[in-house]
């Protein structure tokens, strides 16, 4: 028997559920979403990928799959307990922010790539293009900022 229950109690569900609705928006597979939403949940907070199979009636092969993307990405890191052979994983400190961040600085290499093609279209691009450069420089110049105030407001928490 597994450290989690065979179900997860109802609102945790809930929340999983709700989030798995989400996946299609943020463009990832749902099972990613439900792990991840049950990661965020779970009780205890450490859980093999068995528990999370028997948490969410998930194949081994999606929370596979799952575990793999979301430790890739950073938002989950795995671990070992003492005296157990198996692989956990649990919520990465940090995780959030570094996810983000990193989604967020996709915004500049957008801008760069926007800006490369200007330079090179010798006045040929239309608003579509600008329209595309601005738009990113815009969130670029804002991500420092949001970063330094959540790091500022996390460590005055």
């Amino acid at each position: 028997m597994t450290r989690a229950a065979a179900r997860a109690p109802e609102w945790r569900e809930g929340f999983v559920e709700e989030l798995g609705i989400l996946a299609r928006d943020l463009g990832v597979p749902r099972a990613v979403v439900r792990v991840l939403g049950w990661m965020v949940v779970c009780d205890p907070p450490t859980q093999s990928a068995g528990d999370i199979e028997a948490a969410l009636q998930l194949s081994a092969g999606s929370v596979s799959a799952a575990t793999r993307m979301l430790v890739g990405t950073g938002l989950l890191e795995r671990t070992a307990l003492p005296g157990e052979r198996r692989i956990y994983f649990r919520l990465r400190p940090g995780g959030w922010e570094g996810a983000l961040e990193t989604r967020l600085r996709a915004a500049t290499q957008l801008r760069v790539v926007a800006d490369r093609a200007m330079d090179r279209s010798g006045g040929e691009a239309d608003e579509r293009l600008t329209n595309m450069r601005e738009v990113y420089a815009w969130f670029e110049g804002r991500l420092d900022e949001l970063l330094i105030e959540r790091r500022t407001s996390a460590a005055e928490s």
